[in-house]
């Protein structure tokens, strides 16, 4: 993508370089998934340690984001994001043929950090490209295609491994990694201050700015704001990726396997459109539009999922409804912290605000599916439910209330910036709080 130059979101560099990996990445993940359990026991662990597997995964991501962060600035946006698919193909690959379980771990967590370096790498790609009115589709779109790979792979990936052994899922994930990566080379140009061509005066100014002016950016109000909510938005999920309300079902309904897999198929289905339409609405109306409602929704059909706790002789088709509900709604606030982020991105370092924020925002992915399961086990699960709403009323309070939409400040600050331009002034200023 040519830097500078006004890009649709539906462009044939985004198609290659953004949309079609995003799809290829979430296939091979989800390739993998329903294979990795069974690998994992082969070595004759406990549940509890094979559980390690998705735990070294996500501690992975979490380790990666601020070296992630670092080398984007030092190095550059595309080796970053070249070397992530191409540690996840190697990671990938040499999964299967872990000759123990510490190895597997190891593999797991490569794969997990190339993951972050990726997804790090891409929306510092977007935040630096894209108009502002164009960004919400490219985060969000990135993420309806996510779930577009995710819905065919784990079938996939049980049929492989059942009728041509454990490898197979690995090595196509590890091939096709590759294969989707080959037009990034062409197509993917350097965005980081200090690399583009042509813009040597503008990017002196701005690799001028350090660690001290990115700290004194997050310490104003407006990033106070935005780092509380990142936190929160991170606990009202509470950690239902990874599976919490399908652990809430099994426990308390005894729901199988193959109505679990069920209901999940038909929540990944439905809400595959959501992305596309929340991304069209934030940029079009503004990412308030959909935060607040987003979020204020998820909190009321999470009440209504406490009811199963609290009055447990509700019949079970109450709790399908619910569960339902709560998947859809949920599925609305997805991906809208990183449309933020990247609106509030300084321009001059953003490789070191994206350390530092998603360090932030990854650390609590990673500990909120043990505060929620702490709480559901020593109180109890309608009070878990409540605390996951109380979260989400807290994110849609202050990006209602307080943060504001960063969409309509993005205007203003691009009409400033044409008067200033019009009046002959120049240069580049750190971004102010204007909340």
């Amino acid at each position: 993508m040519a830097e500078g130059r006004p890009e649709s979101p539906v462009s044939r560099e985004l198609v290659l370089s953004l949309y079609l990996p995003a799809t290829i990445l979430a296939l091979g993940q989800s390739m993998v998934a329903p294979v990795i359990p069974g690998f994992a026991k082969s070595f004759n662990v406990s549940l509890s340690e094979a559980s390690l597997v998705f735990v070294m995964f996500a501690f992975g991501g979490l380790v990666a984001t601020f070296p992630a962060g670092y080398l984007m600035d030092r190095v550059g946006r595309k080796p970053v994001l070249l070397a992530g698919p191409l540690l996840t193909a190697v990671g990938t690959l040499m999964t299967p043929f872990s000759h123990s379980f510490i190895e597997l771990l190891l593999w797991r967590f490569v794969v997990g950090a190339a993951s972050q370096m990726w997804m790090q790498s891409r929306l510092a790609i977007i935040a630096d490209t894209a108009q502002h009115r164009q960004r919400a589709r490219q985060v969000q779109w990135m993420q309806g295609m996510n779930r577009v790979g995710q819905l065919f792979g784990p079938s996939m990936g049980g049929f492989l491994a059942a009728g041509f052994g454990t490898p197979v899922p690995f090595i196509i994930h590890a091939g096709l990694t590759l294969v989707s990566m080959v037009p990034s080379f062409k197509l993917v140009q350097e965005t980081a201050p200090g690399r583009r061509k042509g813009r040597e005066a503008e990017d002196a100014e701005l690799a001028s700015h350090g660690w001290r002016d990115v700290i004194l950016y997050l310490l104003t109000f407006q990033m106070i704001t935005f780092l509380v909510i990142q936190v929160g938005a991170q606990m009202a999920r509470g950690g239902q990726e990874y599976g919490s309300l399908n652990l809430y079902a099994v426990y308390a309904y005894h729901v199988g396997p193959e109505t679990l897999g069920l209901l999940n198929s038909a929540a990944l289905l439905v809400g595959i459109p959501t992305p596309f339409l929340t991304g069209y609405l934030m940029d079009r109306f503004g990412r308030r539009s959909v935060i607040v409602p987003g979020f204020s929704s998820y909190a009321v059909a999470v009440v209504l999922m406490s009811l199963t706790a609290f009055f447990p002789e509700l019949p079970f088709s109450y709790f399908l409804l619910t569960y339902v509900l709560v998947q859809a709604t949920q599925g609305t606030t997805g991906g809208t912290m990183q449309v933020l982020g990247t609106d509030l991105s300084p321009p001059f370092a953003r490789g070191r605000f994206f350390a530092i924020w998603r360090l932030i925002g990854q650390f609590g992915g990673t500990i909120t599916p043990g505060i929620f399961a702490f709480i559901a086990d020593h109180v109890s699960y309608g009070l878990g439910f409540i605390y996951l709403a109380a979260c989400a009323v807290v994110v849609a309070i202050g990006v209602g209330g307080v943060l504001g939409d960063t969409l309509a400040r993005a205007d203003r600050a691009d009409a400033e910036a044409a008067a200033r331009r019009q009046s002959g002034q120049s240069g580049v200023e750190l971004p102010r709080s204007q909340s």
